[in-house]
């Protein structure tokens, strides 16, 4: 999956930039707020596989806004469309993005440290993020899934890292 994301995930890296200001970082912040939240509301009106258990995504959604209040950032939210089928494949493939996103964190996190920021002001969701160990057990889900079809895993994950990007791009003009 990971090779065949790759322009995808770098795409979205891209349109994050590396927020080495203040102002970059509440843009950033801005672009989160615009993808994850959507994402976050359809995943919470899911009826989740069986095999899942208990296991949820880590959801950040109130942190960022909690972040966004800490620097006075306004809720511009571009709507990037979100998945609308509740297959698994596509369920797999959101949560290929989202999952990964912590592993990012742990690199973001420390940019936000350079600004002043942490897991008390303006930096919640990504020490959050970072602390979590989600991805190891979204890899477990992943490998005890039931038949699926890979080729629509992959094609859900490249939809939502393009919605990421949608709404990254759309608040840098925004």
């Amino acid at each position: 999956m990971r090779e065949r994301t790759a322009d995808r995930h770098q795409a979205v890296d891209a349109a994050v930039g590396s927020f080495d200001t203040l102002q970059h970082y509440s843009i950033y912040l801005q672009g989160l707020y615009s993808f994850r939240l959507p994402l976050e509301a359809w995943l919470a009106g899911l009826d989740w596989p069986r095999h899942f258990g208990e296991w949820r995504p880590t959801a950040i959604g109130e942190m960022i806004l909690r972040d966004m209040d800490d620097l006075n950032v306004t809720e511009r939210r571009i709507e990037p469309s979100i998945p609308h089928h509740a297959d698994l494949e596509t369920l797999l493939g959101a949560l290929y993005v989202l999952e990964g996103s912590s592993l990012g964190a742990r690199v973001l996190v420390s940019r936000a440290g350079q600004l002043g920021l942490n897991d008390t002001y303006g930096a919640r969701h990504l020490a959050s993020q970072a602390q979590s160990d989600g991805w190891k057990s979204f890899l477990q889900m992943l490998d005890s899934a039931p038949t699926m079809d890979m080729d629509k895993v992959v094609d859900a994950s490249r939809t939502v890292f393009a919605h990421a990007e949608i709404a990254f791009k759309g608040n840098l003009y925004a």
